[in-house]
């Protein structure tokens, strides 16, 4: 009788771990790059994630989960690109990418909500 309850623990305790393993392991397969910038006085962290064709997709750091605030309208691109961050303010950044033609430079201007 006693092995019931800690067969269903054992099964319990191999989900969870394949659950945190599978959320931690997410972004090495679904996108391409991932880079972490920090405010000036360090309240508000963002995660820019590159997915397979150089969209970017902003997240606000959290806990437990990252909170999405931001998502590239475009459709992408043919070779791999970064976008500059630059914080305005703690709350509002400016993303730009810049061509290096200059025919086709973006800027995007992005509150960060509390």
């Amino acid at each position: 009788m006693k092995r019931r309850p800690m067969k269903k623990l054992l099964l319990l305790t191999v989900f969870l771990a394949m659950l945190f393993l599978c959320q931690g392991c997410y972004h090495l397969l679904a996108n391409a790059e991932q880079e972490t910038f920090t405010s000036p006085e360090g309240t508000n962290t963002i995660i820019v994630q590159y997915d397979l064709v150089c969209r970017p997709t902003i997240y606000k750091r959290g806990w437990p989960w990252n909170r999405k605030i931001w998502d590239y309208p475009g459709s992408g691109f043919m070779e791999t690109v970064h976008f500059g961050v630059e914080w305005l303010s703690e709350s509002e950044i400016r993303l730009t990418y810049d061509d290096v033609n200059d025919k086709f430079d973006e800027e995007y201007l992005i509150t960060i909500p509390d």
